[in-house]
């Protein structure tokens, strides 16, 4: 069957059990897409939001995948798993009674926040070598990871109960949620991992409605296509300017051209409009109004 030329983005509210890549190829299928790519791998385990980008949104996904992230997370104390999460087998137990305040928990919550380092899980998709850290992993291999420098922005408590934590927190992209879970019990004396995981926004996407599956499944083609969001959708934030005829054949071809702009500071990316305010690539403001094409988006 020939493949359609789909362009657009789907927030896809990702189910617990499969991995985003099997996510992307049901969606991709479903849409019989010619090209497509997800924005920010979850575990298996997480549900939440997972951007599929098809065709030309795909050379946005860079972009998107710079954006803060909100996360509920439900962990449980007093055991360590494989994985560090509930999909691993338990390894370690802490003897006896968990017994933590509110406040305790609070404080050690309170020590996250901000600029910290973290030390990638042996399960990430982070290669070494050209080979990915889980493929290791499975074989029972453990090597030294680097720390990496990753920002909390906000921890809430939601509840506590017991050995289960509830929270809902903000972080940076390449924050571990099940390495921060690890280290908050270990801030505690204890062992910890996530139990539940689902992400609730990424910053580019705040307070839109996720499609899940069930929605998507059956619909005909116009109904698929009403569920995409334009290509520019997760790029509004960066400032724009539309060019004329002559600018968009120089843009095109990714000739630099003049062009004045107005803005009060001097943005690292700008988006690109032709006159008829269609979307058409990005570019680099440079000195002397100078204006250099960084991606040209083609729909084709």
């Amino acid at each position: 069957m020939k493949k359609n030329n789909v362009h657009g983005i789907l927030l896809l509210d990702k189910p617990r059990g499969i991995t985003s890549n099997r996510a992307l190829q049901q969606i991709k299928n479903i849409y019989n897409a010619k090209k497509a790519g997800h924005c920010g791998t979850l575990d298996p385990l997480a549900t939440g939001l997972l951007p599929i980008c098809f065709g030309s949104a795909t050379k946005t996904v860079p972009y998107l995948m710079d954006s803060s992230k909100t996360y509920n997370v439900i962990a449980k104390l007093g055991e360590k798993t494989t994985t560090g999460d509930a999909d691993g087998e338990v390894i370690n137990v802490t003897d006896g009674e968990i017994k933590i305040t509110s406040d305790a928990l609070k404080t050690a919550l309170n020590s996250f926040l901000g600029i910290t380092e973290q030390i990638p899980p042996m399960h990430s998709a982070i290669k070494v070598n050209g080979k990915p850290l889980y493929k290791l992993a499975h074989k029972g291999i453990s090597i030294d990871r680097k720390p990496r420098k990753i920002t909390i922005h906000q921890i809430h408590l939601n509840s506590f109960s017991k050995n289960l934590i509830n929270l809902t927190l903000s972080c940076s992209k390449g924050t571990y949620i099940r390495t921060l879970i690890e280290d908050i019990a270990l801030k505690l004396k204890t062992h910890g991992h996530v139990k539940e995981l689902r992400r609730i926004s990424i910053d580019v996407f705040r307070k839109n409605k996720m499609i899940t599956f069930d929605e998507i499944l059956g619909c005909k083609k116009n109904k698929l296509t009403s569920y995409l969001k334009p290509i520019d959708y997760g790029l509004m934030h960066l400032p724009s300017i539309s060019i004329n005829h002559d600018d968009f054949i120089r843009f095109s071809n990714g000739q630099t051209f003049t062009y004045k702009t107005n803005f009060k500071e001097n943005p690292e990316i700008i988006r690109i409009y032709d006159s008829s305010e269609i979307f058409i690539g990005l570019a680099n403001q440079q000195k002397n109004d100078l204006i250099q094409p960084l991606k040209v988006f083609a729909n084709n």
